[in-house]
């Protein structure tokens, strides 16, 4: 091989084949760094300050809170409807006295 058809291959080669190589492992290796910069990010793998594992204390403070919150609006309820049975037990007529029979 002379060097005139290595020079010639080499130009083939960098001007074509290349860049086709490059935007191909572009596109194949771009999925796999996204996933990975997501499992990063998610604090699954090792290594990566993530922002989700500093929430997770603040997160649990506050389910607990709305916890608490949901259990007193239960609880205020419950003694809404037994104030409400009281009062439709007020203004309920009273049932009419029968009247006995006279002991003989």
């Amino acid at each position: 091989m002379d060097v005139e058809n290595f020079v010639k291959l080499a130009m083939v080669v960098s001007i074509f084949v290349l860049p086709a190589l490059a935007i191909t492992t572009r596109f194949a290796l771009k999925p796999i760094v996204d996933a990975i910069l997501r499992l990063k990010e998610g604090g699954v793998l090792p290594g990566a300050s993530s922002a989700g594992a500093q929430e997770i204390p603040l997160l649990v403070a506050e389910v607990r809170q709305l916890r608490d919150e949901v259990a007193q609006l239960q609880q205020s309820v419950g003694q809404l409807q037994e104030v409400e049975r009281f009062h439709r037990s007020l203004e309920a007529p009273a049932p009419p006295r029968a009247l006995s029979a006279p002991e003989s």
